[in-house]
């Protein structure tokens, strides 16, 4: 293993020196050598509430300066900024500390320094690392490769209740194929371990994580099987051992486990897993295309080159779109049948209906209807205790929206129309549940939009309405929005307001909610800008009523320079 491990270093290390001098090849006759540019701020704040009734949430009075600029070297961008205020401590932030660069000669590709690459979606798929890696697509072969550290070292803090110990974690990874993007046959491996230095066994009693080391193999797969039928496939074998520490070897290790002990200590804490993803698709015609997806995901299944897995489950999906009357008319639906419980060994199983259908209509450049619906279902039973309807989850999610608009534009102006209808209701088919749980949501949104191009004035207008119902609740919302820009001086000065007044009736308890915002900024001179910005909120409920009430004002008034 470590002899592999140091093969495939030195190998990444030569090709990235002898890489490097390859990005001046293209780019830099005519890049400059070296620049700087950014911006620099003076910004001062206030803030008021009268007749307080919540916490004051800013300070009456704050200043400070904040500072943006990033170094080019030849074409390689390096962030800092700096940030003071006089209500809060200094803070200097340089992202260099994670820096990485991809320099790219003709087919080749190298990988320095924090860096995230995808082999395939089960072995390395986008996790970040620091260390090094190369892709190549010489002709239509696919090659790639990488070495670095996916995890630093963190010392154990039981001290802190929120103190994440983590060893330092390091790997490899590697793919090969050959083919184009659209017909590929890959195959990829990934092994990642962490270092067991640091790692105190005693630690292991109170639940800290374990060393635990992870060897992925993968394929993937895409080709046509004829012009108008798609196969593709992605499938991994996953074998993962939670504490490597562990000497005494599996010795009934068989199959996958004695073959991964080749690159893994494989003892009574390791296990293989499976994932698998794959489909077929045809095309009927230009405008119509069928789908079927199968997707099952073994419990346990992990890779250490991947974040996350939405594991334990298997997925059956039918995907179907349609185009008529010259795509005027566009239909997109998919029904999918997924569960999890795949060995068996929790105490349920549930079963869902996965299923959406998306429509538009076009039938002009002013009309336009935008239709979904989507019935998302959740059915659960405690198989040990299948007498029990109180174990029992049985939820259907529907959602329904509908959307018109209307558009018109000319030289001189254009008008914008548009509603928003959605419903969406979570009904419980358990009896006995179905009073806490049911609930329904309804949501209105009419909006109007006025340009007058030659007048710099944009116009926006609306009505909103929202309302939430249960057994135990009831909160309804409407109001009014309001938005005007307006632009001066040949765009030098632009001026926005926006406001809204809304009512809110929460289980009979009336109140108004009035939120005004103006902004102003003022470019001059090129490099040299003006911003204001003032906000009020006026929170109104009866003297009864639970709900605060409170008057607050804000705002800021800031000068920038650029450069």
């Amino acid at each position: 293993m470590a002899t592999g491990k140091k093969i495939l270093y030195i190998v990444l290390l030569v090709i990235a020196v002898s890489a490097l001098p390859a990005q001046d090849l293209e780019s830099l006759k005519s890049a400059r050598p070296v620049s700087i540019t950014g911006n620099i701020g003076l910004n001062t704040s206030f803030y008021h509430m009268s007749e307080p009734t919540i916490p004051v949430r800013q300070t009456p009075f704050a200043y400070g300066v904040n500072a943006n600029a990033t170094l080019s070297v030849y074409g390689i961008s390096m962030p800092f900024s700096f940030t003071w205020y006089s209500n809060e401590k200094a803070g200097f932030r340089q992202p260099f500390n994670q820096f990485g660069i991809s320099p790219t000669y003709k087919w080749l590709t190298v990988h320095l320094g924090y860096r995230n690459l995808s082999f395939s979606e089960f072995t390395l798929n986008g996790h970040t690392f620091l260390g090094a890696g190369v892709e190549a697509r010489p002709g239509k072969f696919r090659l790639g490769a990488m070495y670095g550290k996916f995890n630093q070292y963190s010392d154990y803090n039981l001290a802190v209740a929120d103190s994440i110990p983590r060893m330092t974690r390091s790997g490899w990874a590697w793919k090969a194929g050959y083919g184009t993007d659209s017909r590929f046959v890959d195959i990829s491996m990934l092994r990642i371990g962490d270092n067991p230095k640091n790692f105190v066994d005693s630690l292991a009693k109170l639940n800290y994580p374990t060393p635990a080391q992870n060897v992925v193999f993968g394929l993937t797969s895409k080709f046509s099987i004829t012009p108008e039928l798609l196969f593709h496939f992605d499938g991994s074998v996953s074998v993962f051992t939670a504490n490597r520490k562990i000497e005494t070897p599996d010795s009934t290790a068989q199959g996958m486990l004695r073959f991964a002990d080749n690159f893994i200590t494989v003892n009574h804490t390791s296990g293989a897993y499976k994932a698998i993803k794959t489909g077929l698709s045809y095309r009927f015609a230009p405008n119509i295309a069928s789908g079927i997806e199968y997707r099952r995901i073994d419990p346990h299944f992990q890779s250490m080159g991947s974040y996350f897995f939405n594991n334990d489950m298997e997925l059956v999906t039918l995907n179907q779109t349609v185009a008529l009357l010259e795509n005027k008319i566009n239909l997109r639906g998919s029904l999918g049948l997924q569960h999890d419980n795949l060995d068996g060994a929790k105490k349920n199983t549930s079963h869902r209906v996965v299923g959406s259908l998306n429509g538009g209509y076009t039938p002009n450049q002013s009309w336009a209807f935008d239709a979904s619906y989507s019935n998302f279902s959740t059915n659960q039973r405690a198989f040990k205790t299948a007498g029990s309807d109180s174990l029992k989850i049985y939820q259907v999610n529907h959602n329904l929206s509908f959307t018109p608009r209307f558009m018109k534009m000319t030289e001189a102006y254009s008008h914008m129309v548009m509603l928003n209808l959605n419903l969406m209701k979570l009904d419980d088919k358990n009896k006995l549940t179905e009073e806490q749980t049911d609930t329904d949501t309804r949501i209105a949104m009419l909006m109007y939009n006025l340009g007058l191009q030659r007048l710099r004035l944009n116009i926006t207008t609306g009505l909103n309405y929202t309302e939430m119902t249960n057994k135990n609740f009831r909160n309804r919302l409407t109001g009014v929005t309001m938005n005007v820009a307006k632009s001066f001086l040949d765009d030098k000065l632009s001026l926005n307001w926006n406001s809204a007044i809304l009512a809110n009736n929460m289980n009979d308890t009336k109140g108004t909610i009035l939120n005004t915002a103006l902004n102003a900024n003022y470019h001059f001179l090129s490099r040299h800008a003006l911003q204001v910005n003032i906000n009020v909120i006026n929170n109104s409920y009866g003297e009864s009523s639970t709900i605060p009430s409170f008057n607050e004002i804000r705002g800021d008034i800031g000068y920038v320079f650029s450069f």
